[in-house]
């Protein structure tokens, strides 16, 4: 079982068009809905490799009540804390050359109690094998609510993944399983610029050493590169046609997560991890893989243990 937090989820609309022309009408031939956010597209995905997963967060007003229809409308079970103010709205502008302008609306503030009823939510469930805490936070949430979780989650034996960026470092010193920075977001965390398997390795093993127990570090048509006691292993995908990689690096902390709940070793997680976020690539807007997309091209994905 996955259960995922997403603080600041969003509900996604992709507008297709041929173009994008500035001071002009510019008409949609399509707009694609879909729910949002780092943990929602975990569970998302998980759902569609068939494994069990809850989703968890804030939602608020309309937007909030459409991303729970849509979540409910694929599978996904829904565990979400209530607040006031409207859950915010994303826009994504893609042409048919694949280039995208993306908007992301504000989150609203939240009040201290509303913070409080989401901790507690997230402990009311019986004990998950990973608890991910994911994405930006809202206004009004401290700084160090991850920490927090994580603390908490510990004395319970959850194991806690974090996949975010300026929480990270507050979440490291609570100890953490796991982490799935990108290679931008781990070079924030070590301080350096992050170019190759070479430096994101180095750069792991810092990581390891500050608290986290597995690193994974996506690093988009290079793959992906994991690091833990077990070892090194660096993860190629297949060529493919990119539609819009929104949700990429989701799809691959999902795939590696069903795996390693299902016990797999460390080079069968990488591997499925990589071919979901490759799959998703290829789908339009802020769609994510699918199943029979994924098993397509995991033989395709190379994976290599590192000396």
């Amino acid at each position: 079982m996955i259960h995922t937090v997403t603080v600041n989820p969003a509900l996604d609309l992709t507008y297709r068009v041929s173009e994008v022309r500035y001071d002009d009408t510019v008409r949609a031939r399509e707009v694609l809905r879909a729910a949002g956010g780092k943990g929602v597209n975990v569970s998302r995905v998980a759902t569609r490799l068939g494994h069990a997963t809850v989703t968890m967060g804030f939602a608020g007003g309309r937007a909030g009540d459409e991303i729970l229809d849509l979540l409910r409308a694929e599978g996904v079970k829904t565990w979400f804390a209530r607040h006031d103010a409207p859950t915010r709205t994303n826009a994504i502008i893609q042409d048919d050359h694949g280039h995208q302008l993306r908007v992301s609306g504000p989150g609203p503030e939240v009040r201290p109690d509303e913070v409080d009823a989401l901790v507690d939510s997230v402990f009311e469930l019986r004990a998950p094998d990973f608890l991910v805490l994911s994405g930006s936070l809202l206004p009004g949430v401290p700084s160090d609510l991850y920490a927090r979780i994580a603390e908490r989650a510990a004395g319970e034996g959850v194991a806690t993944v974090v996949d975010a960026d300026r929480e990270l470092v507050s979440a490291l010193e609570a100890g953490v399983a796991l982490i799935k920075p990108n290679a931008y977001e781990l070079g924030r965390l070590v301080g350096r610029d992050i170019a190759g398997v070479d430096d994101a390795r180095a750069a792991a093993e810092e990581a390891h050493g500050m608290g986290a127990r597995t690193v994974v570090c996506s690093l988009g048509p290079d793959g992906a590169l994991w690091l833990s006691e077990e070892g090194a292993w660096h993860a190629v995908p297949p060529e493919i046609t990119v539609d819009s990689p929104l949700g990429s690096g989701d799809s691959l902390l999902a795939g590696l997560l069903v795996a390693m709940a299902e016990q797999r070793p460390p080079d069968e997680a990488l591997r499925l991890g990589v071919a979901c976020g490759t799959a998703t690539a290829t789908t339009p807007g802020t769609d994510l893989c699918h199943r029979e997309d994924v098993e397509a091209l995991l033989s395709g994905v190379r994976v290599e243990r590192l000396d």
